[in-house]
């Protein structure tokens, strides 16, 4: 990609933070990239945005899915207020990356999890191979954000911060529901917070976050009502 292209995409993720009076701190709390991804966008310096990059930046800049992937590209990203006034996304360079989420069964995560380990372990007994390390720790902390998204739908439709709390998934998944204190990612404390609060271990919590995370809970079980049929009548 030329160099042009990367300081326009910068100047344009720029422009929209400001014009959205963002901090880099806001953007990464509103569900956007850290700020050291953020300062590599908008400077255009080290590798290409990833894909989990560019969606982040779509999702707290508050523009359409695609947009920041389309103005990567030399495009135009497209404001979700547009939407809103009835614009039609610019056709520049139309890139579809795809669904943003995917299902993944009980059988795949638990099957992730047996490698995992073993990568670790081999780390462990074999510190002198180069990059080794850093490799098992890239694995891992993937791995406990696949393990996390699970646990937390588990204690959704479970009930959620009113639900039973049993002692199997504490024995199973007690690491996704310690305090988050060695986590430096801000998306990935709170989700660490939202899977204590939904537990019962709330008490870290001020009055504003239980609210605004007893919300989400309702949100989403309206989500998984709406997407599970009602029962009919026997045929």
């Amino acid at each position: 990609m030329s160099s042009s292209t990367r300081v326009r995409f910068g100047q344009l993720v720029h422009k929209r933070r400001r014009f959205l009076n963002l901090t880099q701190d806001q953007v990464t709390a509103a569900g956007g990239p850290s700020d050291a991804a953020q300062t590599r966008a908008e400077n255009g310096t080290g590798p290409d945005p990833s894909i989990e990059t560019l969606r982040k930046l779509d999702t707290a800049l508050q523009w359409v899915p695609g947009s920041a992937a389309r103005a990567l590209e030399g495009g135009d990203p497209t404001p979700l207020e547009a939407l809103a006034r009835g614009e039609r996304p610019s056709g520049s360079h139309p890139l579809t990356l795809g669904p943003s989420e995917i299902s993944l069964d009980l059988d795949t995560i638990v099957e992730i999890l047996d490698p995992n380990t073993r990568i670790t372990k081999l780390s462990a007994a074999h510190p002198e191979v180069p990059g080794l390390a850093d490799a098992a720790g890239s694995l891992s902390r993937v791995v406990s954000k696949i393990t996390g998204a699970y646990v937390t739908r588990l204690l959704e439709v479970n009930g959620g911060p009113s639900g039973p709390r049993q002692p199997l998934v504490e024995f199973a998944f007690g690491h996704l529901l310690e305090e988050p204190s060695q986590v430096a990612d801000a998306s990935e404390r709170e989700e660490v917070h939202y899977r204590r609060f939904l537990y019962g271990k709330e008490e870290e919590l001020d009055a504003a976050t239980r609210d605004r995370f007893r919300r989400r809970w309702e949100e989403s079980m309206k989500l998984v009502g709406a997407e599970t049929p009602e029962s009919e009548g026997g045929s």
